[in-house]
């Protein structure tokens, strides 16, 4: 068996989803490690997920068979990721997607009555603000896809950065915004030159309530690495 085909086939029994860290366990019950030769076979492991077309990136180091997952753009043009029905990672039992598009209407709702601005650039048209979850959706159970507490207001660029498919900015209990190391030069260069620097202080960015969720973004959203 292929290292494609094992990992495909590691997927499809966890659901069709799998961490690297799982990956990285479970090959052996598909490939005989006394024929393994060359690269290392967690390096391999992440080169083939990187480059299978069948796989796709979710977040920080998980990755999902495209087969497993069907999509939809929300009301503010992001990709929200539904389980199938036979998967863990599920909406609601028979909520259509009606129903997907008006929560999602109704927790950006919230963030603007309740944030108004996007506390980093502190652009408030309505227009030009993404309502960016912390804890991202397909991970999250029913109550906290529609938690106030799980959200943020951002500009474009910021929404972009701090989401999981990125996971270049995280933010602490303290208000500090981290950058990650992967980060290139012009990028940080740019936020630098918008004063925008690692581990600094964003005074307006709303924590209290969201410590969970923003511990949750910094183990598995944000590349630290």
């Amino acid at each position: 068996m292929t290292y494609d085909e094992a990992i495909e086939r590691i997927m499809r029994d966890n659901n069709g989803i799998a961490s690297l860290q799982f990956l990285y366990e479970h090959i052996w019950d598909y490939k005989d490690k006394s024929k393994i030769f060359g690269k290392t076979p967690n390096n391999t492991i992440q080169e083939r997920c990187q480059r299978n077309p069948k796989i796709m990136r979710i977040a920080y180091g998980v990755y999902a068979l495209k087969d497993s997952m069907r999509y939809m753009e929300d009301n503010d043009d992001k990709q929200i990721i539904l389980g199938q029905t036979n998967t863990s990672i599920q909406l609601t039992q028979k909520q259509t997607i009606q129903n997907v598009r008006v929560g999602q209407q109704n927790f950006r709702n919230k963030l603007i009555d309740t944030l108004k601005e996007c506390p980093i650039t502190h652009i408030k048209d309505k227009k030009l603000l993404i309502a960016s979850h912390i804890k991202p959706w397909v991970f999250c159970n029913n109550s906290e896809r529609l938690d106030v507490y799980n959200g943020f207001l951002f500009s474009p660029l910021f929404d972009k950065l701090f989401d999981k498919s990125v996971g270049l900015i995280t933010f602490t209990k303290d208000k500090e915004i981290l950058f990650s190391k992967q980060m290139d030069k012009y990028t940080r260069d740019y936020l630098t030159s918008i004063n925008i620097a690692d581990r600094q202080i964003i005074q307006n960015l709303p924590v209290e309530g969201r410590e969970s969720f923003l511990k949750y973004h910094y183990q598995y959203i944000f590349a630290r690495k």
